[in-house]
């Protein structure tokens, strides 16, 4: 009976989800779908996740041990540790992309499972302890809501449903000690934890406050079969999250992935506790379960209590503990901030200072709401008769929707599959010969995320890439081609990076330098293929000065400099010229900086591996106040001994009309700043004033 059951649910969900979707289903192997493609941030993650994706399972069919070594930001290696590896999703992605090549229609499918198998999995667990009608409920509101639908374009933050089933699997195994449930407990833990390190924290999380009232229900039956058996399932759990993360934490050895609870590094803009307290308040006034799911929450938790054997009190601390994480570090009431236990997580979980946008975690209070739904209605019906059970749930379902209108249609977006990709990236497919692409001129970052879409195509190694912790190799290497097709350009870039092709978007350039690749073309740059504005040229210049082993070495910046901790570094800040007298208010400024060392040993400034390397901060601040913070400012090259470098940095004014300083100091990676052996900030006073200024509160 319970088959049929779930099998009804399944075919409910999916219609459900048909609808919800629409009109996407009907186009699913040429469009995509999701809201706010006028920004350029959110095109960009969406071709880097349809991209991560697509190379996971690419990569675990034709090279798994190459895995992290991704094709994009060549020469970089463990390229694919620079943002999310997805794994965990591979189960729901692969098989349609394997069998298809369509990395497009694999994504939607990807997307339409994830609707259907969370509320499935939410409606099992909600089914453990109520009536089917209930359970079905509980399995909506936990995969359909308003915040979700949003985010359809960051793909991976829909595949939570294995949280339902981890806390389902959980409670079986406690009560029963089966090794079935064991195992798929296991297998659910891994797999939600491999699917996003978002969700591999907002998993510990949820699953904090349920395990010890789950030991509580079942402390009767507590032994060591079943203790044991937990701490086997976390030790595998551990084991395979340890060793997935050990590309990640190489990198972040390295200084290429930040942790954002640095002392004098402003916090990303997610991590603003204005900012993620407006956004959760958002979800839970209008983005959440809505009117509808708060009521039957609130139905599920009202006493009495005591001989209640369902999960009511994990439903209200999972919700609570979601939405406070969600807050951030800080939680703002009545125009005050309020230290959050947020803070406390920073302290003692390994990586989660790399979180930059906490209110994620509403998902969490999703699953505590959603439960405490279906709970919720299951009381209201307990004790009536079924046939009636089932119109009042599908009258919720019903209601529920209505509180979320009106509904925003899905748009849709186009994309390039199949015979209408680049022919040249065809072309690559069949005879690129594995050797890297250089593809010209350089571009935003969006339209580098979408090249790496397209490189889904040939999976040759491609200079460009984007991502949240990207490398700055794309920017240099594109610099260095500016000269091309220049005999000297095209030699000094075979001698710094590898290099077999170049292609070149000829429609994309302006006419005088369109023109420039009409040919001849240098000894070692030959045409291999024209195809309307794309010209593609093999690269066989043989290299003279080899410096390729530089770009990334760890141990040495490009120009020879050692990347360790400076331990003497006698030297100085000057202004080239004086500032903006008065500066105006909220107006960037640039402003030249002169880095003096006047020591006998020179500085690591410039490179790719920021680990050692020296850097400016600059900002404008109250001078009563502790130093502003600011983003690192690369310097253009190391600084010689006795020598100097100038750095332009450009400054934003302040709102505010007044008498500030402008800061500046060396900070060198994250060893910390160059005052402590030698460079004394220089804090110039400023004077901001002028049109549109106003005095300060």
């Amino acid at each position: 009976m319970r088959r049929v059951e779930a099998l009804l649910a399944l075919v409910a969900y999916t219609a459900l989800a048909l609808w919800w979707l629409w009109p996407l289903p009907s186009l699913m192997a040429t469009h995509s779908a999701y809201f706010s493609a006028e920004s350029p941030l959110v095109v960009a993650d969406f071709y880097l996740i349809v991209w991560t994706l697509a190379w996971g399972a690419h990569a675990l069919v034709s090279a798994p041990w190459g895995l992290f070594h991704a094709n994009a930001f060549h020469p970089s290696t463990l390229s694919l540790a620079y943002s999310e590896h997805l794994l965990g999703d591979a189960p729901l992605f692969a098989p349609v992309y394997w069998a298809t090549g369509n990395a497009i229609l694999a994504t939607n499918v990807f997307i339409l499972a994830t609707f259907v198998l969370s509320a499935l999995a939410m409606y099992a667990l909600v089914r453990r302890f109520t009536e089917p009608p209930a359970a079905l409920v509980g399995g909506f509101f936990y995969a359909f809501y308003l915040w979700r639908y949003d985010a359809l374009a960051h793909l991976h933050m829909l595949a939570v449903q294995y949280f339902p089933l981890v806390f389902l699997l959980t409670d079986r195994w406690l009560e029963a000690a089966r090794r079935r449930d064991g195992v798929l407990l296991a297998i659910a833990l891994v797999l939600q934890a491999l699917s996003s390190y978002y969700l591999a924290y907002a998993l510990m999380l949820a699953y904090a406050p349920f395990l010890p009232l789950a030991f509580w229900r079942w402390r009767s039956r507590l032994d060591r079969r079943r203790l044991v058996g937990l701490l086997v399932v976390f030790l595998t759990l551990t084991t395979v999250v340890v060793v997935a993360s050990l590309p990640y934490l190489r990198l972040r050895q390295l200084g290429l992935i930040p942790s954002y609870n640095r002392e004098g590094d402003p916090p990303p803009i997610g991590l603003v506790p204005q900012i993620a307290g407006r956004e959760v308040w958002r979800y839970l006034t209008g983005r959440g379960v809505g009117p509808v799911g708060y009521a039957l929450a609130l139905v599920a938790i009202l006493p009495p209590w005591r001989g209640r054997q369902e999960p009511w009190l994990a439903g209200v601390l999972v919700a609570m503990l979601g939405t406070l994480a969600a807050c951030g570090p800080g939680i703002v009431i009545g125009g005050h901030e309020y230290a959050s236990p947020y803070r406390l997580v920073l302290g003692w979980m390994p990586g989660f200072g790399t979180v930059r946008l906490p209110t994620r975690f509403v998902l969490v209070a999703q699953l505590g709401f959603a439960l405490l739904a279906g709970l919720g209605l299951g009381r209201l019906l307990d004790g009536g008769r079924r046939w009636v059970a089932w119109p009042i749930a599908c009258v919720t379902i019903a209601l529920a929707i209505w509180s979320f209108t009106p509904l925003p249609t899905l748009p849709l977006h186009a994309e390039v599959t199949g015979d209408e990709l680049p022919a040249a990236y065809r072309w690559l497919a069949a005879h690129g010969e594995g050797r890297p692409l250089l593809d010209l001129p350089g571009t935003a970052f969006h339209e580098a995320a979408r090249r790496m879409y397209l490189s889904t195509v040939h999976w040759l190694p491609i200079v460009d890439g984007y991502s949240g912790y990207g490398p700055r190799t794309p920017g240099h290497i594109d610099w260095l081609a500016r000269g091309l097709p220049g005999e000297s350009a095209l030699q000094n870039l075979v001698d710094t990076v590898d290099i077999g092709w170049v292609l070149v978007h000829r429609n994309a350039l302006p006419p005088a330098e369109a023109a420039r690749w009409r040919g001849p073309f240098p000894r070692g740059l030959e045409p291999a293929g024209e195809w309307g504005g794309d010209l593609l040229l093999r690269v066989t210049r043989a290299v003279v000065q080899d410096r390729r082993a530089n770009l990334l070495n760890p141990l040495r910046t490009p120009g020879g400099v050692p990347l360790e901790p400076l331990v003497e570094c006698p030297g100085a800040l000057r202004l080239a010229a004086p500032p903006p007298d008065p500066w105006p208010p909220q107006a960037p400024r640039q402003v030249q900086v002169d880095v003096l060392n006047l020591g006998g040993r020179p500085w690591p400034a410039f490179g790719f591996i920021p680990r050692h390397l020296v850097h400016l901060r600059a900002c404008i601040g109250r001078p009563e106040e502790p130093p502003c913070v600011s983003l690192p400012i690369p310097l253009p090259a190391d600084v010689p001994p006795g020598g100097r470098v100038r750095v332009a940095a450009t400054v934003q004014g302040p709102f505010w009309a007044g008498p500030y300083v402008l800061d500046l100091r060396l900070v060198q990676g994250e060893d910390g700043p160059l005052a402590h052996c030698g460079v004394a900030p220089l804090r110039v006073p400023i004077r901001v004033a002028g049109r549109g200024a106003s005095p300060p509160p």
